[in-house]
């Protein structure tokens, strides 16, 4: 080694006083994490003992904490991964006896009957609406137009024993909030979701309460009340399938072979009044399980002295071929022309479609609504899951695991399987429904 290099060694060496320390120790993500929890938890206790606020004296600072026990009691590290999916899992994990089917769990679901003695309902409620609303759930009442008739009759019951409180400043106000609202709430929350006719009537009946005078007096106020009601039954349900009748008749001719799904009231109507002007026509009642409505037709049709057939829903291709117009009823006709009716309408309506034979489609307008409905899963109801057991063969089928029972009511009928709609305006185009509701309902129209 030559005396020049010798010289720069030593002008690079360091300072014999300078003291450098030891490195530090690389820490593991594990490690650092640990030690950042640590330091958290003393900063939180510190924060939160008293002796740190003001007046007293500093504490000493914290001994150095031993990184080597933090790591060995931290818990092992998760990945990002398994961490997104632990919450995930616990969500998703399903409920033991759990009957409740995914795709429909968004739908109310069936519950039993409520009890019609319990105090919250017989401290707040008028019997007439306790009765009612157990009728709705054992199902005594069925049909949009017999469901509607019911609760605007009981309101007009309900309406001659309502008194307001002394206190009252408002008897309308005090009416609507007191008397029917809780009534309507009790029907559709504890024993049957309402259908489309009875939240209808229920809105203007609501707008009629609402429209009284301040400084009408009370009995006067109830004869206004009772005679709406009747004049809305009068014309918007009985005027109405007359008036259906009139305009499908000329629909029928002699010899006629005609289809009809269910029971309707406005369809029983119309081919009982087309029998009394003397048409000849013979009909298939088309049925399903578990409601059996169909019996009920026909029992009306031969009441009527109508000549007609008795089929189940899957032995509708050997009879479709006779057929020459299906008249089908409904539970509400959509904005967009779809047809929300009984389930199995829309099977009837495509096959009818497929084979060219006309479908028509009798609804009253007060059943119009302003929803949009492309599908049956959206918005449907579902009934009683017991109803579909027939024998001993599933009588335990809630203690079956893996084995839910979906009971679906309703179904939606796309506006392209139904040649023309009857309501008491005459005969229209699916596409017109949204033309006529804004024509009846001019205040919600935009400008």
């Amino acid at each position: 080694m030559t005396e020049e290099e010798t010289a720069k060694k030593e002008k690079k060496a360091p300072p014999a006083n300078l003291v450098i320390p030891p490195k530090k120790p690389k820490l593991s993500k594990a490690e650092r994490r640990a030690l950042q929890e640590k330091q958290r938890a003393e900063k939180a206790a510190s924060q939160q003992d008293p002796r740190s606020s003001g007046g007293m004296q500093p504490q000493p600072p914290p001994p150095e904490p031993n990184v080597e026990s933090l790591v060995s009691n931290a818990p092992a590290p998760k990945s990002a991964k398994s961490q997104a999916a632990a919450p995930e899992e616990s969500e998703k994990a399903p409920k033991a006896n759990d009957k409740t089917i995914d795709l429909f769990s968004h739908l109310p679901q069936y519950q039993d009957l409520p009890n019609p003695h319990a105090e919250e309902f017989t401290s707040t409620l008028h019997p007439a609406v306790i009765q009612l609303g157990m009728e709705y759930a054992l199902g005594q009442k069925r049909g949009g137009n017999t469901r509607c008739r019911a609760m605007l009759q009981v309101f007009s019951t309900v309406l001659e024993d309502y008194f307001p409180p002394e206190d009252a400043t408002d008897y309308r106000s005090h009416f609507d909030q007191f008397v029917l609202k809780p009534s309507f709430t009790f029907w559709t929350t504890r024993c049957r979701p309402h259908s489309v006719s009875m939240g209808n009537a229920f809105t203007f009946l609501k707008t009629a309460v609402a429209s009284l005078s301040r400084d009408l007096p009370l009995a006067e106020a109830k004869e206004i009340l009772q005679e709406t009601i009747e004049r809305y039954l009068l014309e918007r349900l009985e005027y109405a399938s007359r008036a259906i009748a009139q305009h499908a008749m000329a629909k029928i001719e002699d010899g006629d072979v005609v289809l009809t799904f269910g029971n309707s009231e406005t369809i029983s109507v119309l081919l009982t009044t087309a029998k009394e002007k003397g048409v000849q026509f013979y009909v298939w009642v088309v049925d399903s399980r578990p409601l059996w409505e169909g019996k009920g037709m026909l029992q009306t049709l031969r009441q009527a002295d109508i000549s007609c057939g008795y089929i189940q829903l899957n032995a509708l291709t050997y009879v479709m071929q006779q057929v020459t117009k299906v008249f089908l009823g409904a539970s509400a006709l959509m904005s967009n022309g779809s047809i929300y009716g009984r389930i199995g309408t829309a099977g009837v309506a495509l096959l009818a479609k497929d084979k060219h034979i006309p479908v028509l489609v009798c609804c009253e307008s007060y059943k119009i609504s302003n929803k949009v409905q492309l599908e049956s899963i959206t918005q449907n109801e579902l009934g009683n899951p017991d109803a579909l057991i027939h024998g001993e063969s599933l009588a335990n089928w809630k203690e079956i695991p893996n084995l839910k029972l979906l009971n679906l009511l309703y179904d939606v009928t796309p506006a392209e399987f139904v040649s023309g709609i009857v309501t008491e305006v005459g005969i229209i185009p699916p596409t017109s429904i949204a033309v006529l509701l804004r024509e009846m309902n001019p205040q919600d129209a935009a400008y």
